[in-house]
């Protein structure tokens, strides 16, 4: 059977709307298959995939034949080499589909769609790798590409135009805001206020300042441990504390309680939600929280893996002295020319000067190197950088899928950030 007549033969699924098919839907075709003992432990070696048609020997003991695979206006085409043309698949094609089905999952068939992955890592095949088996064909892209414009692996699509709808930044870029460093509070002649910023590990809540009771260095210029977070917050209620200090302090509390039921993911969820106002909250709190920070000698990041460790003292694995930075991050996008493919990667400057190093893992911050951290300008710009993040900082798009990318993406940036082609 030549794949350019399967339509004429095949027998039509639909697909979910998302081009799922589910064991569900799979079942609802047959005439009633149950028996494995009818096309038994079927073994899909692959023979070709031309004009977007998988074709597969379907081999069962000692008997054979041709199964051929195809994509069509959300519906799966297939044709069994054994002519059966009755209302449901036959037994061969459903044997072999479940088998397909079980090792490569509901949205293995969506690989078969015009410009998908499958016909890409045929057209590129120096982009992806494929693996044979006796379930057939597998395709992955390398590593090197990250995240593929309306290909897998990516991360859905965020709503770029919700995103842009949120306000664009209240600081003025030219004249980032500056803190005079005020006096150490000292528990004692050893202890010090110190405050650390909790950044959550497996993103559980967006980060958040818990102000602790450090032990100094002999040199009492650094933190060389915490007492618990308990204990600290407690000695911290009975210390005589200045009332900008105590105003901190209360800042500090009501940031922790904002983000501790909060989704760690600014995109976790549509941003119409009511989620929305939530995160603006956090946002503007955090500005305040941020200010003051900056004239507090000791600050550290805190990694916390669990809300339990919030009961012990703070490991010393865990934490990292930082530098808050003033200046105001500018963000900007690159659309590489790759020849077959364009790359898509965030840029950051800071008073005109690019930033080379940087790493955007902590929600409404960037980091600079190890230590150096800059707060984000707004909200919409840490929708974005997350964006970044979640992609592996960089969104691959085959020229292929160039136009579609430029209408969704590139489109409604331009109106709000610079975007340099190379």
């Amino acid at each position: 059977m030549k794949s350019g007549d399967i339509q004429q033969h095949a027998f039509r699924i639909s697909l979910l709307p998302d081009g799922r098919l589910t064991g569900e839907s799979l079942k609802k075709q047959t005439g009633g298959y149950r028996y494995r003992g009818e096309w038994q432990d079927p073994c899909l070696k692959f023979i070709s995939f031309e004009n977007g048609a998988l074709t597969l020997r379907n081999t069962s003991n000692d008997e054979n034949y041709t199964l051929q695979l195809q994509l069509k206006q959300n519906k799966l085409l297939v044709a069994c080499g054994c002519g059966h043309n009755n209302k449901t698949i036959c037994n061969h094609a459903y044997w072999a589909l479940n088998e397909i089905h079980w090792k490569f999952g509901e949205r293995y068939f969506t690989k078969f769609a015009p410009g998908g992955i499958m016909e890409l890592a045929f057209k590129y095949p120096m982009h992806f790798d494929k693996q044979e088996s006796n379930t057939g064909l597998e395709v992955f892209p390398r590593e090197e590409l990250k995240s593929i414009y309306q290909l897998a692996p990516a991360i859905a699509m965020p709503d770029i135009k919700a995103i842009l709808s949120l306000p664009e930044s209240k600081f003025n870029i030219d004249n980032p805001l500056f803190s005079v460093p005020s006096p150490t509070v000292h528990i004692s002649e050893e202890k010090v206020i110190a405050y650390l910023m909790i950044i959550s590990y497996r993103y559980e809540h967006l980060p958040s300042v818990i102000p602790i009771v450090g032990q100094l260095t002999a040199k009492k210029d650094a933190v060389k441990t915490f007492d618990s977070f308990t204990s600290g917050l407690q000695k911290l209620n009975t210390t005589s504390l200045s009332d900008e200090k105590k105003i901190l302090h209360k800042k500090c509390l009501t940031l922790f309680k904002l983000t501790e039921k909060t989704p760690g993911e600014l995109l976790a969820d549509t941003l119409y939600s009511k989620r929305l106002e939530t995160l603006n909250t956090i946002f503007d709190q955090w500005a305040e929280v941020y200010s003051s920070l900056l004239a507090q000698p000791f600050v550290c990041t805190y990694v916390l893996y669990g809300k339990r460790q919030l009961r012990k003292k703070p490991r010393r694995d865990a934490w990292l002295p930082v530098t808050l930075s003033t200046g105001i991050p500018v963000l900007s996008f690159v659309l590489t020319d790759k020849g077959d493919h364009y790359r898509f990667s965030l840029q950051v400057h800071i008073a005109g000067a690019l930033l080379e190093n940087i790493k955007t893992d902590i929600p409404l911050f960037i980091t600079e190197g190890v230590d150096s951290i800059f707060r984000l300008a707004s909200l919409r710009d840490a929708c974005l950088v997350e964006w970044l993040n979640r992609s592996g900082d960089r969104i691959t798009i085959f020229k292929e899928h160039f136009d579609a990318f430029q209408k969704e993406v590139l489109e409604p940036l331009q109106e709000h950030y610079a975007i340099q082609f190379d």
